[in-house]
């Protein structure tokens, strides 16, 4: 093969791997056909692998038992699932966590209603592929959020709740829950007990 054919199968290949930049604009239009969810990271769109069972079930015991104390206690919160995209505009970023809380009532991106900008507690099912990535990158792109205060971390290998709480000045303070005798306590809601031997039963 020649010097130059060499050089311009490079450049196909390298033109290949390169991401495609788009605008929000084309994401959503995108999204809208989509049959599987994607995330924005400053104009490269993401694909979003496919959950496993038991994830989608701690996910969706945790939204249910937070809602559950909400609507006993009624207290103004809104609780929502994964459906909710969340828009992190210091990263020029659009997510979408496991489960959100809201305070009193949501905040839309540019008049969407099906992203906020103003999420009060995010929960994540951590997984072995994401985990690292939500524990360090993605809770620093929540931090940025105002009004964000509270991250709650669900592991699915073990009985294993991991609550970060902002404090008055601004710092967070991390406290593990661990085995079914554990209530991890969400202070940013009211001090809600999310009870860990009822959100892992059948797990």
């Amino acid at each position: 093969m020649s010097a130059e054919r060499s050089v311009e199968k490079k450049d196909r290949s390298l033109a290949a791997s390169a991401p495609v930049y788009k605008s929000i604009d084309a994401y959503y239009r995108a999204e809208e056909k989509s049959l599987h969810k994607n995330e924005y990271h400053d104009g490269v769109i993401i694909h979003m692998a496919g959950a496993k069972l038991i994830h989608n079930l701690l996910a969706q015991k945790a939204s249910t038992l937070i809602g559950i104390f909400l609507l006993e206690k009624n207290l103004d919160y809104l609780v929502s699932n994964s459906d909710t995209k969340i828009r992190i505009e210091a990263f020029n970023k659009i997510v979408y966590p496991d489960a959100v809380v809201i305070c009193s009532a949501p905040q839309y991106f540019d008049g969407r209603e099906d992203t906020i900008t103003n999420p009060l507690l995010v929960v994540e099912v951590l997984s072995k592929s994401t985990q690292r990535h939500d524990r360090t990158t993605k809770f620093e792109l929540y931090r940025s959020l105002e009004s964000f205060k509270e991250y709650v971390l669900i592991y699915q290998d073990l009985r294993r709740v991991a609550v970060w709480s902002k404090q008055a000045d601004g710092s967070w303070f991390p406290q593990d829950y661990v085995g079914e005798e554990a209530v991890a306590v969400l202070h940013a809601i009211e001090n809600c007990p999310l009870d860990l031997a009822r959100l892992y039963k059948g797990i």
